[in-house]
């Protein structure tokens, strides 16, 4: 089954979870409560005064240090689990993203936005592919550059499946 099948984008923002909708970045070190693997957990405070909290990875390049990518996922209250990953700007949009696990397709989604800062897509983490994340051991995000050639980034899977337990789940 195709990942835009399986994975629905959704639409609208989650007013309720501001944290999700920043760039976590080495300044706000305060949010990181656990680290799990190659997952870190974060919490912040909803506009409504209670915690929330996400799990999240950044992977940058090797040779300079420069951050390609960051993955948020979370089970915010009131919603469906989510998946936000970003990437810089720069990509061709109309091919959207393509995210693999362990040499499984899951098909492509596309663009949910754009910032300042990189290109986001959101989709609702259903059940088979929090089953895959779970069970997985690496996933690979392919993106495409202006020109159209394929940039394939990694995504570690290791301790996502405590770090999601850790969420309440």
């Amino acid at each position: 089954m195709r990942l835009v099948a399986r994975l629905i984008v959704v639409v609208g923002f989650l007013g309720s979870f501001p944290a999700l909708a920043q760039e976590l970045t080495d300044s706000m070190p305060d949010t990181l409560r656990e680290t799990h693997g190659d997952w870190q957990k974060h919490c912040a405070l909803d506009a409504m005064g209670l915690e929330e909290c996400f799990l999240f990875q950044a992977v940058d390049m090797q040779a300079n240090g420069e951050r390609v990518m960051t993955v948020i996922a979370a089970s915010p209250a009131a919603a469906e689990p989510l998946l936000r990953i970003t990437v810089p700007l720069g990509v061709l949009l109309p091919n959207g993203l393509n995210m693999n696990i362990d040499g499984i397709d899951l098909g492509t989604v596309g663009f949910l936005t754009c910032f300042v800062d990189g290109c986001m897509t959101q989709v609702t983490l259903t059940a088979d592919v929090l089953g895959s994340m779970k069970a997985g051991n690496q996933a690979s995000i392919t993106i495409y550059d202006t020109v159209g050639q394929p940039a394939s980034l990694p995504l570690s899977l290791t301790g996502f499946t405590a770090g999601w337990g850790s969420l309440g789940n």
